[in-house]
């Protein structure tokens, strides 16, 4: 008698209740500031090169992540979600740049971390469609998080 291997293969969700993806999405960032703050205690305090090239290659992933989530969602036609998606990329592309062009400070370094997850808690919300859109935006949630937990506290260390 052959093994057949599909029938021990959990069957995948489609949808997800916006429960379910709020719970998700705090669960998630959660996860991500306590490996950035994790990962920020171990290695220490880092010079400001060190620190973006650290943070480059997450911040590149994110933004992938989102340009798949805006293009998942504009073939859905759903408007609410891709301008969920384009606040979320708008969040992660001025994280840079109020880093590096504004005076660095405890007040003002929250403010696009901040603005790229409550655009996440928006696109859980309203997002109606498939699970990989999802699963997606977790990583996104964990990857701006842990970017986030990373960063503020060398910013608090540096103090």
């Amino acid at each position: 008698m052959a093994y057949e291997s599909s029938a021990s293969v959990a069957p995948t969700r489609e949808h997800f209740l916006r429960s379910e993806r709020i719970v998700l999405l705090i669960g998630a960032v959660a996860f991500g500031a306590i490996a950035g703050f994790a990962m920020a205690v171990a290695t220490g305090r880092s010079d400001l090169g060190a620190i973006i090239l650290s943070a480059a290659p997450p911040l590149a992933l994110a933004l992938y992540l989102t340009g798949e989530t805006l293009v998942d969602a504009l073939r859905r036609d759903a408007r609410g979600c891709a301008t969920a998606a384009a606040m979320h990329c708008a969040a992660l592309l001025a994280w840079p740049m109020t880093s590096l062009l504004v005076p660095l400070s405890e007040a003002t370094y929250w403010i696009a971390p901040a603005a790229a997850v409550l655009s996440l808690v928006l696109f859980a919300s309203c997002w109606g469609g498939g699970s990989r859109a999802v699963y997606r935006m977790t990583l996104q949630g964990a990857l701006v998080a842990a970017l986030a937990g990373h960063q503020g506290a060398l910013l608090i260390l540096a103090h």
